[in-house]
């Protein structure tokens, strides 16, 4: 009985699973991802040969009789097979193989193209688009610690400022023009409009080799980007949005009332002037009883917030089938500053905020099977809101700094607002902020590109053309709606109790005011390029690229300027390689400007670079096993320049105006307002680069380094050492200066598989760029170390200190400081480098480095288990230098105006006499802060190595805690995925500095925004 009842349920569980087993049918296309049919592809079902059937000519498939839960395998040679579980009836599908590539033909993008990597000579580094989608104003803060070739600083932290600027390997000329050229889709664009979710490729060409197609604009290195397109298949949509918590994690700390008058007091003291305050003053400022004239402001605590919220959001949808194909976005991106609006007194944000809304479609269209269509239209509209005063916050950053806790009150009790003075230094950053209207601005770039690509290998292999058209144009509106109260100040009573007013500044009722900008540029460029395998030993490839511009800017408005600015070139490039083992390059760029007289307009521009690959030869291979790839590259070239610094257009031309005229100058006549310099030439930089690419153990170890030099002749420079006796109205362009940079480059990898979804990479990348001005056109000069040449451009001057006078005898003993009249123990003593006796501007030098590392590197690791990632970036820089002083730093050099910051209120930091302190010790030899004094003191003001901090830093930049989260119930919901994640910026800096500034920025000595450390949560979703 028992047998017959299981017999009974083993045919009822059969039944039932072969009713829940639809029987279903499956019908479609198979194609690429450019949308052309796979002819001959094998479709069957897994397990079961001989089940299948072959795409016919149109890549078409059908399968019936297929059941539920049964797999279905697509597969063509070259290209990677997919599995497709049978879920439902589905006759429409369309099924997009990708080629399966070879390490030794992944492409990579190059100028005016792709090429193969391993083919590529020049000096080239690709950046992963993974690394570009962390939560960031702009791609170019992703730069800096990253991609080796970069050298970037960041300044400023306020929203819609902060953005880095960056150079390729350094700077490499003191002329116009030393930034890197940035081509988005081929067209010149703006990195800081670009949203990282849109990029496909980022590559940073480094070489003459690599940028000598782009004749002169590549002069300092290219980076190009290419957005996403859409593929063939099936519509996906991705989504992004994140949150961010702001704050400032170093803000100078100021000294209250009570201190602050102690010590202005001693500076007093220590120059023998009577005491500032007296002993009513000092009881006032420390028990508050006095808000008027006695107060005690944290001007900080009054106008900022401890933090901000800043958000961001983007949204794609890419699809298309063999016709055409569509990839477009949407982004967003919001952050507010710190500032802190008093509630109730306007109706309008008088904060600082950064709105930026990004558009893309790119569509490709099919138009026969060898004509590709592509029509690119992107948007940016950037919108910005600022205070009435200012168009930025470094009023409001330099008031604070600037405004003492007892200069003026928050505001008076009986109503009225105060100042010092009508100089914004010396006006409350309260009324600032709140009491002066706000600014906004608008602005707004659109550009449209057709481009088409014609498969010519009818008429030989290999052969393709292209065409593109862009147009450009930017418009911007700025509007502000500005007013004053009336200002007072205070500095005593009446006799019947009441204020003292004195006004500072009159009512001003609400102004308006506006300005509107827009510019164009058409860009059109064509290009023939050649590919061809002949033997399956010798590759060769060839390129003719034409392109030209014109350009037009409201902003210029004389006959002159209004022309339009258009350039025109020719460039080609040749290679050729024979096994993949020897490969050889050739460059030619002929380039027009309007910047030279006819009949020299044009410069002819070429590089030629080579490569060779020894571990393609066998007996290396069997000799050295362990290494898998090994390359050496070098490249030679000459690349120009034709910016002339300024707005100077036609600099060969003698320009006539209307002026000054007669003996006294008084009447009004005809006279030159520019000397021609018709023998203006080319800028030339002559680049040289030498390269390694190594791979070893299986390809786990990966690294690329660099040696470049960069050699710069004919910089633009006006003539300095024309005499004053010719009388020119202005001194004349001329090619005299010359400047070489050199350094080293290059990133190394290790990645170790773990186990199954389980991996460890660790990154690092490291650059150093040095320069030296080799010719400054300059006025004699009294001693060779006063000269700009033969040191390295950008390279702060000043004395050299050897410490603080210990005691009269050795002020007596040592060179005459002519700074002051009175120099005192505890000042700055300065060496006498010329040896003449005597302590002057004469013995000012070169000191040690630049603001502009020359260092900089970066480290990172990824872990990935399963589901989880985390990812860590450290960056840090060296070799770089940063002065500090002026008002905020030095105590008392403005007298009753000026911050001291509350290192100095530590007696261990200054150097004080033992008649005012009564201890010996506090006359430190090691003091950062010499003797006090209340005032200026231009001899310890002098701008020297005593206030010269070293600016190099190890910054913990990034750490991101990700969650992948891939269920089958998302399936249900149309979900493919979602990934969340914890992101933190700038959480943690080692720096040598002085710790009060962040040392990127410290320079600015607190009156500039500080750098934000940001805390976000992000969520991406796929459909």
């Amino acid at each position: 009985m028992k047998k017959l009842l299981f017999i009974i349920v083993l045919l009822l569980s059969c039944v039932c699973t072969m009713s829940a087993q639809s029987v279903v049918a499956l019908a479609g296309q198979v194609m690429t991802k450019d949308g052309e049919p796979v002819i001959g592809a094998t479709v069957q079902v897994k397990g079961q040969p001989g089940t299948g059937v072959i795409t016919d000519a149109d890549g078409h498939f059908r399968l019936n009789n297929l059941k539920t839960g049964q797999t279905v395998t697509f597969s063509y040679i070259g290209y990677v097979t997919i599995n497709i579980s049978v879920k439902k009836n589905d006759e429409r599908m369309r099924v997009v193989l990708s080629e399966d590539v070879k390490s030794t033909d992944e492409v990579v993008v190059v100028g005016q193209g792709t090429q193969r990597k391993i083919s590529v000579v020049g000096a080239i580094t690709t950046v992963s688009t993974k690394d570009l989608t962390t939560p960031a104003t702009s791609v170019a803060n992703m730069l800096g610690g990253r991609v080796p070739g970069i050298i970037s600083v960041l300044r400023t932290g306020e929203p819609g400022n902060d953005f880095s600027q960056f150079w390729i390997r350094g700077i490499s000329t003191f002329g116009a023009n030393a930034g890197a050229l940035v081509l988005i889709d081929g067209v010149e664009g703006n990195i800081n409009d670009l949203d990282p979710e849109d990029i496909e490729s980022f590559s940073v060409l480094k070489d003459a080799s690599a940028t000598a197609v782009y004749g002169t604009r590549g002069a300092n290195g290219v980076i190009i980007v290419t957005t996403k397109k859409g593929s063939a298949g099936k519509l996906s949509i991705n989504a992004k949005a994140n949150v961010g918590y702001s704050y400032s994690p170093r803000m100078p700390e100021y000294l209250r009332a009570y201190d602050y008058a102690r010590l202005a007091n001693e500076a007093a003291a220590s120059r023998e002037m009577d005491p500032i305050f007296n002993d009513v003053d000092l009881a006032l400022f420390k028990n508050g009883l006095d808000p008027d004239l006695h107060p005690d402001v944290d001007w900080h605590n009054t106008i900022l917030r401890d933090h901000s919220w800043n958000q961001q959001a983007h949204l794609s949808a890419s699809g298309g089938g063999q016709v055409a194909r569509y990839y477009m976005s949407l982004g967003f991106i919001n952050k507010e500053a710190l500032m802190k609006q008093a509630k109730g007194v306007n109706p309008y944000s008088t904060n600082v905020n950064y709105r930026q809304y990004n558009f893309r479609a790119n569509v490709d269209v099919n138009m026969t099977k060898s004509t590709i269509l592509n029509l690119g239209l992107e948007t940016t509209i950037v919108t910005q809101n600022y205070p009435g005063y200012g168009n930025s916050t470094d009023a409001l950053w330099q008031a604070a700094s600037n405004l003492t806790p007892i200069t003026v009150p928050l505001r008076y009790s009986s109503g009225e607002y105060p100042a010092y003075g009508s100089d914004n230094n010396q006006i409350s950053p309260y009324v600032l902020l709140n009491l002066t209207g706000y600014r906004n601005t608008y602005r707004n770039n659109t550009k449209i590109r057709v481009s088409i690509d014609q498969d010519l290998s009818k008429i030989t292999k290999g052969l393709k053309a292209s065409v593109l058209f862009n147009f450009d144009a930017n418009s911007n509106i700025n509007e502000s709606r500005t007013k004053w109260p009336t200002l007072y100040y205070a500095s005593q009573r009446k006799r019947d109790g009441s204020l003292d007013l004195i006004k500072k500044r009159d009512y001003q009722s609400q102004a308006y005011g506006n300005s509107v900008g827009a510019d164009k540029k058409y860009y059109f460029e064509a290009h023939l390029n050649y590919d061809r395998v002949f033997g399956q030993d010798h590759r060769t490839s060839g390129l003719i690229h034409f392109y030209c511009e014109d350009y037009t800017n409201s902003a210029n408005t004389t006959l002159l300027t209004a022309i339009p600015k258009r350039y025109v070139a020719l460039s080609s490039r040749l290679t050729y390689s024979y096994k993949d083992t020897y490969f050889s390059e050739f460059n030619l760029g002929y380039t027009g400007s309007e910047a030279f007289e006819k009949g020299h307009r044009f410069g002819l521009f070429p590089a030629i670079s080579g490569g060779w690959i020894p571990t393609q030869y066998e007996f290396v291979k069997k000799a050295l096993p362990f290494l898998s790839y090994l390359k050496f590259r070098g490249s030679y070239g000459i690349v120009g320049n034709d910016r002339v610094s300024g707005s100077t257009r036609f600099p060969y031309l003698y320009l006539m105006g209307t002026g000054g005229s007669g003996p006294w100058n008084a009447g009004t006549g005809l006279t030159e307002t520019q000397i021609g310099s018709n023998n203006l030439r080319w800028e030339k930089a002559t680049k040289v680069n030498l390269g390694v690419d190594l791979k070893m153990f299986n390809e786990k170890f990966d690294m690329t380094v660099d040696f470049f030099r960069d050699v710069r002749s004919g910089i633009y420079q006006q003539r300095a050492s024309t005499p004053a006796e010719m009388g020119l109205p202005s001194l004349p362009w001329a090619n005299v200066g010359e400047m070489k940079s050199w350094g080293i480059d290059g990133h190394m990898s290790y990645k170790q598989d773990l186990g199954r979804d389980t991996y460890l990479v660790l990154r690092a990348n490291f650059t150093q760029s040095k320069n030296k001005v080799t010719n400054w056109e300059e006025t004699i000069k009294k001693y060779p170390y006063q000269r700009w040449t033969g040191v390295p451009y950008g390279i702060p001057r000043g004395l050299i200190a050897l410490g603080l006078f210990k005691d009269d005898q050795e002020i007596s003993e040592s060179p005459r400081q002519q700074f002051e009249s009175v120099v005192r123990p505890g000042d700055i003593k300065y060496k006498d480098v010329n040896g003449d006796g005597v302590i002057n501007s004469d013995d000012i030098v070169p000191l040690k480095y630049s603001s502009v590392p020359q260092i900089q590197y970066g480290f990172a690791q990824e872990f990935n288990y399963k589901h989880w990632n985390v990812s860590v970036l450290f960056e840090g820089v060296a070799r770089v230098n940063y002065m500090v002083g002026g008002t905020g730093y030095i105590p008392f050099i403005n007298k009753e105006t000026g911050n001291i910051l509350t290192i100095v209120g530590d007696q261990r930091n200054r150097w004080t006499s033992r008649d005012i302190s009564g201890d010996p010790a506090t006359e430190n030899p090691n003091a950062k802060f010499p003797r006090l004094s209340y005032g200026a003191n231009n001899n310890n003001d002098q701008s020297s190595t005593f206030w010269l901090r070293d600016g190099s830093y190890l910054r913990l930049k990034y750490i991101q805690i990700s969650y992948l989260l891939k269920k089958p119930w998302m399936q249900a919901i149309g979900m493919n995925s979602a990934t969340i994640s914890l992101i933190g910026d700038n959480l943690w800096i080692w720096d040598k500095g002085d710790k009060i500034f962040d040392p990127a920025q410290a320079s600015g000595n607190g009156a500039t925004y500080p750098l934000q450390r940001v805390f976000s949560l992000q969520v991406n979703v796929s459909f």
